[in-house]
């Protein structure tokens, strides 16, 4: 079973519409719920005002793990309901986004969009980034060090050589890192980091 992790990033540090700035724990208790995150991943992908049941419906296709012509009437229902009682008003206490319950719309604040958000999904077995860069900065120093000491079978490559090999994987770890924090974003294009595709 995949272990997700949601980091914040860049956490606000502006004022909301009463003066004041939304906590970080504010902000890391609305992120610590998936469906939150789901809401939020949406609004910031229809770049506006969304309308609540269409929200509600994708929202539950994303946490059954299906299309949204799939979902069920009581599918629908259950996340609509949490989503308006429940989450919806939370968010809107902490500024995040505006809630309007009488005409069913939803819209993100500008304090959403000085948030940013990824979420670091480790599955069984796999090794979250922060881990690897360590092992990986380990492995080299060693290198390095036998690299130094002149160690058979290192020396079939010359100083500069390994320089060369070292540099390029840091290069290239740091890439895949890029691309994958790109990719785990939330509000990103697709489903949210920790949703299954199919």
């Amino acid at each position: 079973m995949a272990n997700t992790e949601v980091v914040n990033s860049n956490l606000y540090n502006g004022t909301e519409s009463n003066g004041e700035a939304p906590s970080t724990d504010e902000l890391y208790d609305i992120f610590a719920n998936r469906r939150r995150r789901y809401a939020l991943h949406y609004l910031q992908q229809v770049d506006g005002r969304a309308d609540f049941g269409e929200m509600a419906e994708q929202i539950a296709a994303w946490e059954c793990e299906k299309h949204r012509q799939e979902i069920t009437s009581n599918e629908r229902k259950y996340v609509y309901s949490a989503l308006q009682q429940r989450h919806l008003p939370k968010m809107d206490d902490v500024g995040l986004v505006e809630f309007d319950k009488r005409e069913g719309s939803v819209e993100p604040t500008d304090v959403l969009d000085e948030v940013d958000v990824y979420a670091e999904v480790v599955g069984e077995g796999n090794v979250p980034w922060g881990v690897y860069f360590v092992g990986l900065a380990a492995v080299q120093s060693v290198l390095l060090a036998f690299v130094g000491f002149d160690a058979t079978p290192l020396t079939a490559l010359s100083d500069f050589e390994w320089a060369i090999f070292l540099v390029a994987a840091l290069v290239v770890s740091s890439l895949v890192f890029l691309y994958d924090t790109k990719r785990m974003k939330l509000g990103g294009s697709g489903a949210p980091p920790e949703v299954k595709q199919r």
